[in-house]
């Protein structure tokens, strides 16, 4: 998404108890993310949903695992 794209849903209809993910990695607080904190949603960002996939792909394909923490530790972001 870009700054000036509009929201993909209407925040209008969220409630401060919803729970806004995002899978949008390219920068660490998307529009979508700052609309649903600003209405006290709880969010998750892009980058911590695929820390939690990527162990799940390791595994499928054969390659060992690796835990979300362990992935988290290594991996350098730069937004």
């Amino acid at each position: 998404m870009k700054d000036d794209d509009p929201l993909p849903f209407d925040m209008d209809r969220v409630s401060p108890d919803t729970f806004v993910g995002e899978v949008v990695m390219k920068k660490e607080i998307t529009p979508l993310l700052a609309a649903a904190r600003a209405k006290g949603c709880q969010i998750q960002l892009g980058t911590d949903m695929l820390f939690e996939m990527i162990p799940a792909y390791l595994e499928f394909f054969g390659f060992g695992s690796a835990t979300p923490e362990e992935l988290r530790a290594v991996a350098t972001l730069n937004y």
